[in-house]
C-alpha cells in the first residue's frame, strides 16, 4: 500500500522538482538583469558567474531527473532527501548573489563557504540517489548499476572538493589579482568529476557497458 501511495505522488514530486529548479534558474537571470556593472570588466565577470551557476543547476537538474526516473521516489526517507535537495537548490541563487554582488570581504567569505557547503551537499544527495540505483532499487539492469557506480564515485569526489574548499586557507590564497583559490577549486571540482567519469567510460568501452547503460536510461 505504501509503495502504491508513493507511485501516486511521484508525478507531483517530479513537478515540484521541475518547478523549484525552474524558479532557481529564473531568479538567477533576474539577479543578472538587476545588476548594474560599473565597468566592462564587471560585465564579463557577471556573465561568467551567471554561466557557471546556470551550468551547475542544469547539471544537477538533469542528473536528479534521470536518477528519480530509475529508482522512483517511493519511501518517506527518499521524499525527505528530495525535499532537502529542493531546499538547497532554492538557496543557491541567494548565496550566489551574495558572492557576485561585490560585497564586503567578510560577507563574501561567509557566503562563499555556505555556497560551497550547499553545492557539496547537493552532490552528496546525487551520490545518495546513485547508490540506491547501485543497490538495485527500481527496475534497472546490472549494466545500469555499474554505470551509476562510476557516477556515484564522481559525485562523491566533487562533493569532497566543494566541502574542502570551505577551509579558510583557500580564501586567504589568491591567484594573483585574478581570483581566490576557493573559486578555482569550484571550477576544478566538476571538471575533475567529468574527467573521472570519462576515464571510466573509456575503460568500460571494451565491454560495451557505458553505451549500453546510457541507451537503457534514455
Amino acid at each position: 500500500m505504501a509503495r502504491e501511495r508513493g507511485r501516486d505522488i511521484l508525478p507531483e514530486i517530479e513537478g515540484l522538482v521541475d518547478l523549484i529548479f525552474g524558479l532557481a534558474l529564473s531568479i538567477g537571470a533576474l539577479i543578472l538583469i538587476n545588476t548594474i556593472p560599473q565597468n566592462p570588466g564587471e560585465i564579463i565577470n557577471d556573465l561568467l558567474a551567471f554561466t557557471y551557476g546556470f551550468i551547475i543547476l542544469v547539471f544537477i537538474w538533469e542528473e536528479i531527473t534521470k536518477e528519480m526516473l530509475l529508482f522512483k521516489v517511493e519511501t518517506q526517507g527518499t521524499l525527505r532527501v528530495t525535499y532537502i535537495l529542493l531546499f538547497l537548490v532554492a538557496l543557491e541563487p541567494y548565496l550566489f548573489n551574495l558572492i557576485t554582488q561585490h560585497a564586503e570581504s567578510s560577507i563574501d567569505e561567509l557566503a562563499s563557504m555556505l555556497y560551497a557547503l550547499d553545492l557539496g551537499a547537493l552532490m552528496l544527495i546525487l551520490a545518495f540517489f546513485a547508490q540506491k540505483i547501485v543497490n538495485g532499487e527500481g527496475n534497472v539492469t546490472p549494466k545500469v548499476r555499474r554505470f551509476y557506480r562510476y557516477k556515484r564515485q564522481s559525485f562523491m569526489f566533487t562533493a569532497a572538493v566543494f566541502i574542502i574548499s570551505m577551509v579558510p586557507i583557500f580564501w586567504s590564497i589568491s591567484i594573483g589579482d585574478w581570483t581566490k583559490l576557493r573559486f578555482v577549486l569550484w571550477l576544478i571540482a566538476p571538471m575533475m568529476g567529468l574527467i573521472m567519469t570519462v576515464i571510466r567510460h573509456l575503460r568500460g568501452e571494451e565491454e560495451g557497458e557505458p553505451k549500453a547503460a546510457e541507451e537503457e536510461i534514455a
